[in-house]
């Protein structure tokens, strides 16, 4: 009798597994008909889920934008019943909704453009917030345009003239967000290492690195480049030694970048220069159609004919 039991408790085993391996079969060739990247990154999070740095509702939330589609709407039900996740179907919004998806008809309105979120939107977690940060933020409102601000972009055309604009517009916002990240970096080690020669002498000795945030940390990786992530190593070891070496460097690379954006807007200047009353011009597109079709060798045989034709019909009207 235990023997039986035994064997037949092997075999419920053997058979989950096999449902498990189908499961996870059917998700890999639904994830790869989607793209090649999508399946590399459902591993990913499963990984991360099986860390525990994800729970299993974590895991779903981040798998609903990849998996809601209708083409592995199925297969993620049998995803979420294998890891017993029950989510309520009557919320009809997910995380991250584009603002134009969500229903605003029943909301409440503030002012012309501001409305409030539906009660059963899903808010975003946010962590590190203070007591200020929860009295003063905003978590209900948005802004939803309407009447004439609702303009879709979709059909716009820009000119060759306003491409260069938008272009040189995001060189400059690169070049700014790249030096002010940097000097924030600069002026967040720079108390640190002070604090840190004052307290050389007790006992402890240890750096607190605290103050330097994800922010400053890439800022750090992206002037090492491929040796980044290294050099964020060393900062968590050693702070006191690795900081010293890495303040030195990024007031350098701050030099370097003020100087390039100095060179950089002269000549940022002359193509705001020679563009920007071409930009003006939103017909300029359209109006060289036209006249290349109008200045054609089969336009002129027409006109021509045309004038003879009037002409013939009037001297037939004179006689």
């Amino acid at each position: 009798g235990r023997g039986g039991s035994a064997g037949g408790g092997a075999a419920a085993e053997d058979v989950d597994a096999q449902k498990e391996a189908a499961l996870f079969d059917k998700l890999k060739r639904k994830l790869a008909g989607l793209g090649q990247h999508h399946y590399a990154d459902f591993v990913k999070c499963l990984a991360l889920f099986v860390q525990d740095v994800l729970s299993a509702s974590e895991l779903v939330t981040v798998l609903e934008d990849m998996m809601g589609g209708p083409s592995t709407r199925e297969v993620f039900e049998e995803f979420k019943q294998f890891l017993g996740v029950r989510h309520e179907t009557s919320n009809k919004y997910r995380a991250n909704m584009p603002i134009s998806e969500i229903d605003f008809s029943q909301s409440q309105t503030l002012g012309t453009s501001y409305k409030s979120l539906p009660r059963d939107y899903p808010l975003p977690s946010c962590a590190g917030r203070t007591p200020l940060c929860e009295a003063v933020l905003n978590d209900e409102w948005v802004s939803v345009p309407s009447g004439s601000e609702d303009y879709s972009y979709t059909h716009y055309r820009k000119n060759q003239y306003e491409e260069s604009l938008f272009k040189c517009e995001d060189d400059r916002f690169e070049l700014d967000m790249l030096i002010e990240t940097n000097a924030s970096t600069i002026r967040a080690i720079e108390p640190i290492l002070e604090e840190a020669e004052r307290d050389r002498g007790r006992s402890s000795g240890k750096v607190n690195i605290s103050s330097l945030r994800a922010m400053h940390m890439k800022a750090i990786e992206r002037v090492y480049g491929d040796h980044g992530p290294e050099i964020v190593q060393h900062i968590k070891r050693a702070p006191r030694v690795a900081l010293h070496v890495v303040l030195p460097r990024l007031r350098q690379k701050d030099e370097e970048w003020r100087k390039a954006r100095r060179d950089m807007n002269k000549i940022w200047r002359e193509v705001y220069k020679d563009n920007y009353y071409k930009s003006l011009d939103h017909r300029s597109f359209y109006f060289k159609q036209v006249d290349k079709k109008s200045l054609s060798t089969k336009a002129f045989q027409m006109e021509a004919r045309s004038a003879l034709d009037n002409a013939v019909g009037g001297w037939a009207v004179a006689a």
